[in-house]
């Protein structure tokens, strides 16, 4: 093979090797961007569950204060039930005296 046969080949080569490098860089440019756009949907993804589990925390206080209140109006209720039997019994009492 003569010198200059010899160059042609390595030169193309080389060129075939230069593509394959460019293309290798586009692949990884865009698997770097589809990998960088899914990452940011995990983080809004994430912020937006965890706002969530904020208001779910509060929904659940709230309701945690709601049935605080009830069983102390279902107390206070009992009480003053309490209050007027006993007034009752005092009164049916006092009649069949």
């Amino acid at each position: 093979m003569s010198l200059e046969a010899r160059v042609k080949n390595i030169e193309s080569k080389q060129d075939a090797l230069e593509h394959a490098f460019r293309e290798n860089n586009k692949i990884f440019e865009a698997t770097h961007g589809v990998v960088s756009l899914i990452l940011n949907e995990q983080r809004a993804m994430q912020k937006e569950q965890e706002g969530m589990k904020k208001e779910l925390k509060g929904m659940k206080n709230e309701q945690q204060a709601m049935r605080n209140e009830i069983s102390a109006n279902q107390r206070e209720t009992c009480k003053r039930f309490d209050k007027i039997e006993e007034t009752l019994i005092q009164i049916v009492n006092h009649l069949a005296k």
